[in-house]
């Protein structure tokens, strides 16, 4: 049975680093995992992305306090907010997964409350109204597939588009689209719920690996700007 974690930190750079150690934990103890987590304002760049001055207005982000963190997985930059929801897969790399897989869920979940979705396979996106409300990239790495996504529920849309310069303009939010008024801390209920849980928590000595790694790595500004960590 897939494992369910459900994470309340909110720093980016942290988060990043659990993603990571829970890839490392679905590898060493044959386990995997499906988390829903949010980030305190930043703009999170892909594994492969350099240029940051062309992507990212450096100088808006430093203004407002929004950091700047690299993933794993490749693809665009996104800006998170406490108004967008990461949900993240992490599975045995076994199978020839597909973008219908691992969004049935998330599809389902908007079907039930009154979002009539759709997948966009040309860039991996979901939509809404033709909208996109959803982005995922994947990482493959020592047999372990990781698929992660945005669910922009209720994200400040404005900063979205000043922040990021490469910013797409047919995007939007959720919560407007609802047919009843829901919180987001009532759709990540909504979101928790289509799973039979089985919840894996973290011991001491996990969050100081998770913490070890988040100082090696995810502040690393050689990673952050550069892309430059030898150990991955």
């Amino acid at each position: 049975m897939m494992k369910t974690f459900e994470n309340k930190n909110t720093n980016p750079k942290y988060n990043l680093a659990l993603e990571e150690f829970l890839c490392n934990e679905a590898k060493n103890k044959n386990l995997e995992f499906f988390m829903l987590w949010q980030n305190e304002p930043s703009v999170i760049i892909g594994r492969f992305q350099n240029n940051i001055d062309e992507i990212i207005d450096v100088s808006f982000a430093e203004k407002n306090n929004i950091q700047i963190v690299r993933r794993n997985s490749g693809g665009g930059a996104v800006y998170h907010d406490l108004g967008n929801i990461n949900y993240s897969f992490i599975l045995k790399d076994e199978k020839n997964f597909t973008l219908e897989y691992f969004s049935k869920i998330i599809m389902k979940t908007l079907e039930n409350i009154g979002v009539n979705a759709k997948l966009e396979f040309s860039h991996n996106d979901i939509k809404a109204d033709n909208l996109k409300i959803s982005g995922t990239a994947q990482f493959r790495h020592n047999g372990i597939l990781l698929h992660h996504g945005t669910l922009l529920f209720d994200t400040d849309l404005i900063i979205l588009s000043k922040v990021l310069k490469k910013s797409s303009g047919n995007i939007t939010n959720l919560k407007p689209l609802l047919q009843k008024n829901l919180n987001i801390m009532e759709f990540l209920e909504i979101l928790y719920s289509q799973f039979k849980t089985d919840y894996f928590s973290l011991s001491k000595e996990n969050i100081y690996e998770i913490n070890n790694l988040m100082r090696v790595k995810y502040l690393n500004s050689d990673w952050n700007l550069r892309g430059v960590f030898n150990a991955v």
